[in-house]
């Protein structure tokens, strides 16, 4: 089967790997150059172990990270890594075609038969059998195949901070009173946090400046108080506004969509990526089991990744937040901006 994965991002890359270990050589395009990453931390899942495992750069990324909740028996509950520890031991040995922007997809009929990409020697056509969709959650690909996405906008903003200094512990998250929570993850490296608020902008958020962002943290979250040493600038903080996805089909003949170009969980879930390198082992298996016809690798994809994914798609705590959206509020002390 000719495959042309769309994204050489964590699951991308997974899927090419786990289809190589079949005899399976993929197509990998990826937008960006070689080597180019955002630097960020990571929460590695459980749900990502296994292919990880079969990959071969599980051992690796455990290494280079630390435990969240170890448990005598299974592993860790999760992960916390740098991320580029992990982009680096799947780039290893892997060919990828880099600067290569999906523009069009090639159709016979109402089969997606190739791609048309940009690259930095012209435009070209690559043949497939099945394309890939790993190219996040406003995926070019999802939107050429008529792919419908359902967005659904969190009542809250998101503020983050990225600090060079590690904490005292691994991750830390709390709940405030009006449902919204504050968390912290932490790698060899640095450390990262995250907390809801009001929708008021970037601007508005970020004006209370260093200090009063640092305080706050601080004493919401003591557990992030080491990891805040190391921020020193407006620039080390973040504002975003983020949504949830799910998408009600995740295939049409010649084009199936995994990962984030298929659902995205709110923050606090912890499962978004680990989901998606489960995605990634699954459609390899369908793909070895369908025997060369990629519709009957996308209908037992489908068949055995909705109950997988379905259920924390329902569940997901941002949902319910968007149910009850204005009957809470926050107290002084957890409001933020502060009231003047």
């Amino acid at each position: 089967m000719k495959v042309v994965i769309v994204g050489g991002g964590m699951v991308g890359m997974t899927l090419a790997h786990l289809l190589r270990r079949r005899g399976i050589e993929p197509a990998v395009l990826e937008r960006m150059p070689a080597g180019h990453f955002v630097p960020r931390g990571y929460m590695l899942g459980f749900q990502g172990y296994e292919p990880l495992q079969e990959v071969g750069v599980y051992d690796e990324v455990y290494a280079a990270g630390r435990p969240i909740a170890p448990r005598q028996e299974g592993g860790p509950v999760a992960v916390a890594v740098r991320f580029g520890a992990l982009i680096e031991s799947l780039q290893r040995d892997l060919p990828m075609l880099n600067e290569h922007t999906v523009v069009e997809l090639v159709r016979d009929g109402d089969r997606v038969v190739g791609v048309v990409a940009d690259t930095p020697d012209g435009r070209v056509t690559i043949e497939s059998d099945l394309v890939v969709a790993c190219d996040g959650m406003m995926s070019p690909v999802r939107e050429m195949a008529g792919l419908e996405a359902e967005f659904a906008t969190l009542p809250e903003g998101e503020l983050a901070f990225m600090s060079p200094t590690p904490a005292d512990t691994s991750f830390s998250m709390a709940y405030m009173s009006d449902g919204k929570h504050i968390g912290m993850l932490s790698w060899h490296e640095g450390a990262a946090g995250w907390r809801s608020c009001e929708r008021v902008g970037a601007e508005a958020a970020l004006a209370p400046g260093v200090d009063a962002l640092k305080e706050m943290w601080a004493r919401l979250l003591p557990a992030a108080a080491s990891a805040l040493e190391g921020v020193t600038s407006i620039e080390q903080f973040r504002y975003s506004e983020p949504k949830l996805l799910s998408c009600p089909r995740w295939w049409v003949p010649g084009v199936v969509i995994i990962g984030d170009s298929a659902h995205f969980f709110g923050p606090e879930t912890g499962v978004s990526s680990g989901v998606g390198l489960g995605d990634a082992q699954a459609l390899v298996e369908a793909i070895v089991q369908g025997r060369g016809n990629p519709d009957a690798a996308c209908a037992a994809y489908t068949a055995w990744r909705v109950p997988a994914v379905r259920p924390l798609e329902d569940n997901d705590p941002g949902r319910e937040r968007i149910a009850v959206a204005g009957s809470k509020q926050p107290g002084p002390e957890e409001r933020w901006p502060p009231e003047a």
